[in-house]
């Protein structure tokens, strides 16, 4: 029986947001992984072949005139009939099966790794989480994807690059709904960054750090909070919040 104050996580699929992330970001070519190349490829190909205007106005490449409002009107009419002709193709639907094979791995994943890894979460930082509930919007696993998206609704979805890899980030997710987000390569990132992918990480993998994982620009910021972490770590009452407003206090950091 889960504890009540334990938050509840919803993995879905999204199936608009799926096709639109899919464009966006194999356009990108931001990767995680090349294991389904070929196929997220042939996908792209096919909503392109359907219509070009669509495929960029999901791609976020409108072009000038497109956003005026009577070509706006135009855009939405026939951009859910594009949607529908999308969804009932062979391309999309390996995507699809894709995504909802990923999202039986990290539901999977995250149910057996939860008693142990929500007691870690509230030992390292104090959090009630009171029931609070959050959806998982699942995006295909060779495609980076891992934000807040607000009112604890986190997209996420990547290669499994280690052991307990989707655990780890999406508590990390999690937590930026409970701590400040004070701008990109933030003391309130870096310490996300001390409580879930480090010190998370190696309660369930084992290994030390540092060195850091995760972004590269984070660490110079993790290496300066590190002496103020450790002597936390040791503390008998653990409030992440005041340590965040400590931090922010004595590093004079932004």
């Amino acid at each position: 029986m889960l504890n009540c104050s334990n938050p509840k996580v919803e993995f879905v699929i999204d199936l608009n947001y799926l096709i639109t992330h899919t464009l966006v970001y194999a356009g990108r070519h931001d990767f995680s992984s090349k294991k389904f190349n070929n196929d997220i490829e042939s996908f792209q190909n096919y909503a392109w072949s359907k219509s070009k205007v669509f495929y960029d106005f999901l791609a976020g490449r409108p072009i000038p005139g497109d956003l005026n409002n009577k070509n706006l009107s135009t855009l939405a009419k026939g951009l859910q009939k594009y949607l529908e002709i999308i969804k009932k193709s062979k391309e999309y639907g390996k995507i699809l099966l894709q995504t909802q094979n990923y999202l039986k791995f990290c539901k999977t994943q995250w149910e057996n790794n939860f008693q142990r890894t929500s007691k870690i979460i509230k030992d390292l930082t104090g959090f009630k989480f009171k029931n609070e509930r959050f959806i998982i919007y699942v995006t295909h696993p060779s495609l980076r994807n891992g934000v807040s998206l607000g009112g604890n609704k986190i997209a996420f979805g990547n290669t499994e690059d280690w052991r307990n890899y989707s655990t780890v980030y999406l508590w990390h997710e999690i937590l930026h709904s409970k701590i400040p987000f004070d701008g990109y390569a933030s003391i309130g990132h870096a310490i996300i960054d001390l409580v879930a992918d480090e010190e998370l990480r190696i309660s369930l993998n084992g290994g030390y750090y540092p060195p850091f994982i995760g972004n590269p620009d984070y660490s110079k910021l993790k290496k300066q909070i590190l002496p103020y972490w450790k002597k936390y770590l040791v503390s008998d009452k653990k409030d992440i919040l005041k340590f965040y407003r400590h931090c922010k206090k004595n590093l004079k950091i932004r």
